[in-house]
């Protein structure tokens, strides 16, 4: 093709017809133009379709994360609502004096002084951080994503750590001397029941001490799973649904 134009270029020139040679060259200097910016279009198209395709790939795993994420929530949320619901068996109890079997009081004590983590994933955002969260193309699902990983998961794991703090303060302090011991579990059954046995369980309802300390405890389970979890996953969940329908959008469009 080059040797076909160069051949009318000379030809042109040998005939001595300099304006026609003028325009041939003014419109071959075009056409290069015009293949050239076919070429950036071609290039830019691709880039394009490569960065849609790679966000929509981190979309995915975002999702998939925070689906887990929502999965310990709602595990953990039941699990303090189980202890909390022991420690309300274990005052109906004490206020009657009941006796009741020691092991199942052991139980009751162990669920509710038995923590819950919630294990969070953020392998998909900090990659997102590290390719640039620029790649997220709708600016307010960004700011969502953003809001949810940098603001409120590190909110929640301080609220957390105050509250996993102070369970381990009331086993070193509190529980010390008026329990057998502590963190004794059975890891050959399911589920890994524990034990937690008093050395005098009716003597606690005259036990200042530790009546402050396991009412406190309730107080401070039921404040966070009644707003710190609740918040935590009312705004996971409303990510994840912002997510998918911005996968479906993008797929629509693929």
């Amino acid at each position: 093709m080059i040797k076909f134009f160069r051949k009318i270029r000379q030809r042109l020139v040998i005939e001595n017809r300099f304006s026609k040679y003028v325009l041939y060259a003014i419109g071959e200097i075009i056409l290069v133009v015009i293949g050239i910016l076919i070429a950036l279009q071609i290039n830019n198209w691709n880039e394009n379709r490569l960065s849609s395709k790679f966000e929509l790939q981190m979309l995915t795993s975002l999702k998939e994360g925070l689906t887990t994420d929502l999965a310990d929530i709602d595990f953990n949320i039941k699990y303090t609502t189980r202890g909390i619901a022991k420690t309300d068996t274990i005052f109906k109890y004490l206020r009657t004096e009941q006796p009741r079997d020691l092991d199942t009081i052991a139980r009751w004590f162990s669920d509710a002084m038995t923590p819950t983590r919630f294990q969070y994933s953020t392998s998909a955002f900090e990659t997102l951080k590290s390719k640039g969260i620029t790649l997220i193309s709708n600016n307010e699902l960004r700011k969502k994503i953003i809001d949810v990983y940098d603001a409120e998961y590190n909110f929640f794991l301080a609220q957390q750590e105050m509250h996993l703090l102070e369970i381990e303060r009331g086993y070193t302090t509190v529980l010390a001397t008026r329990f057998e011991d502590s963190y004794n579990y059975d890891t050959q059954s399911p589920g890994f029941p524990g034990s937690l046995r008093p050395l005098n369980f009716l003597a606690l309802k005259y036990d200042q001490e530790f009546l402050y300390f396991f009412k406190s405890l309730k107080n401070r389970s039921l404040l966070l799973i009644k707003f710190h979890y609740a918040k935590l996953r009312a705004k996971v969940v409303d990510l994840i649904a912002d997510i998918e329908q911005e996968i479906s959008k993008s797929r629509m469009y693929d």
